[in-house]
């Protein structure tokens, strides 16, 4: 193949991939502000299985934390020259990735004592 429509082959290659992960990472939008005060520990538990971290407060209330998405670590090919030879000098990939990374999604609730959300709270880490 050559260097050229290799490289058009790969930028649209890495534009799919953005768009699929897009696409993968949006689902349906839940309002957690309505969910105050009547959202309990165990429907969270049924709906999102354990927690990946607890931790429980001197006054009995329950913060939760559930991962919602898995951050990625991929590397794209960066053009380079020193492979291959033409009549006017090396083309090619040098074989260096550009290495790329997305975060965590994690969604973190406060339980108060009667199990009942409290606050919530999602973010990247």
């Amino acid at each position: 193949m050559h260097p050229r429509a290799f490289l058009r082959f790969s930028g649209w290659l890495a534009l799919a991939a953005a768009l699929l992960v897009s696409g993968c990472a949006s689902g349906p939008k839940v309002d957690w502000s309505k969910r105050v005060g009547l959202y309990s520990y165990d429907e969270a538990v049924k709906e999102y299985g354990p927690p990946d971290k607890k931790e429980s407060t001197s006054d009995g209330a329950t913060v939760a934390e559930w991962v919602l998405q898995k951050g990625m670590i991929y590397g794209t090919p960066s053009p380079g020259w020193g492979m291959g030879w033409r009549r006017y000098g090396g083309y090619g990939w040098n074989g260096a990735p550009e290495i790329h990374s997305t975060p965590d999604t994690v969604l973190r609730m406060q339980f108060g004592p009667d199990a009942k959300l409290q606050s919530w709270k999602q973010y990247a880490k």
